[in-house]
């Protein structure tokens, strides 16, 4: 396969996956919002949504002081904002459509009628009574991208290397969202354990389309311990970030079956599965939890641009040659 399609399907898979983390961001914001209000509690969600999206440089104003109105507008349609939601279907449709020989129609389709009715979206749209709307409509165009990709693609090297960019962006996304619980500072009169702690947990999970699946496996109200678990390390939740990195590491060990590429991803990929796989939640919140995360969305960035590297469609990256 040559570097670029391997590049173009890729970012595809990225750029859709990544249009869905936003909506969820958005989403949670907008419960966190109504939270706050109900609540009064005197911190800025807002603040918190858009540190978690990585928004600190492309922000154009004080992000401490940022409104609901602004971050939703630079969320999705600013176009200083190279991960908007207008901006991210634009990417996904060129890549899509610089690789229409390489995926099926229904991809296409799904690429293309995503960033068609998104691209001229009113300004109400970023608006706090009709936001729930947009990110309802964007969570129907990459579910029917999803479906597409699932139901009429060959499990191949096109589909690997979609697949894993679909994987790198939704582990970089989770923990992003995660990350937000730390950034909403807890005022003294609602500690750790409180109802209001334990609402906020409950609106990252429903952000995250978790909600129901945590009653399914724990059978028991929302806990702080429980959804760290849920989402970092249940190995059947599908957007755990142990499940993301199962479902990368497969790809990459397919890709390199009887390749003479470089092995750098493979080896990074199996380092994040495994320590997936070995550490648990007491272990987690010993490291601290914002620190596990930040950590994990590092060795998550790393891991794609090894992955580009590999495949020779990013920056050549010299062995670490630091235990040697």
């Amino acid at each position: 396969m040559l570097s670029r399609t391997a590049e173009g399907l890729f970012w595809l898979g990225r750029y859709m996956e990544r249009a869905d983390n936003v909506a969820r961001l958005l989403e949670a914001g907008r419960r966190l919002d109504t939270l706050a209000g109900k609540a009064g509690i005197g911190t800025n969600e807002w603040t918190a949504i858009l540190i978690a999206a990585g928004c600190r440089a492309t922000y154009p104003g004080d992000i401490e002081q940022v409104t609901a109105a602004q971050a939703m507008h630079h969320l999705v349609m600013d176009p200083a904002n190279p991960s908007s939601l207008q901006a991210c279907f634009a990417q996904a449709r060129a890549n899509a459509r610089a690789q229409r020989g390489s995926i099926t129609a229904g991809i296409w389709t799904a690429a293309n009628e995503a960033w068609r009715e998104t691209r001229d979206l009113p300004e109400k749209a970023c608006k706090l009574r009709h936001v729930a709307d947009t990110i309802g409509q964007v969570q129907q165009f990459t579910a029917l991208f999803r479906g597409a990709v699932s139901a009429t693609m060959l499990r191949d090297e096109r589909f690997c290397f979609l697949s894993l960019g679909q994987s790198v962006e939704r582990a970089d996304a989770t923990a992003r969202l995660a990350d937000v619980k730390y950034h909403v500072l807890m005022p003294a009169d609602h500690p750790i354990g409180s109802s209001v702690d334990q609402i906020q947990w409950n609106n990252l999970l429903r952000a995250a389309g978790a909600r129901s699946s945590y009653r399914w496996v724990y059978k028991a109200p929302v806990e702080s311990r429980r959804v760290i678990d849920f989402l970092l390390l249940n190995a059947s939740s599908p957007r755990s970030l142990r499940f993301c990195m199962d479902e990368a590491a497969r790809e990459l060990e397919h890709l390199h079956e009887g390749g003479a590429f470089s092995d750098q991803s493979l080896t990074q990929v199996r380092g994040l599965r495994d320590d997936l796989r070995k550490t648990d939640v007491d272990a987690i919140i010993a490291f601290g939890l914002h620190e596990y995360l930040t950590d994990m969305i590092v060795r998550s960035n790393n891991l794609a641009i090894s992955i580009g590297s590999d495949f020779g469609f990013g920056p050549i990256i010299a062995p670490d040659v630091s235990d040697t």
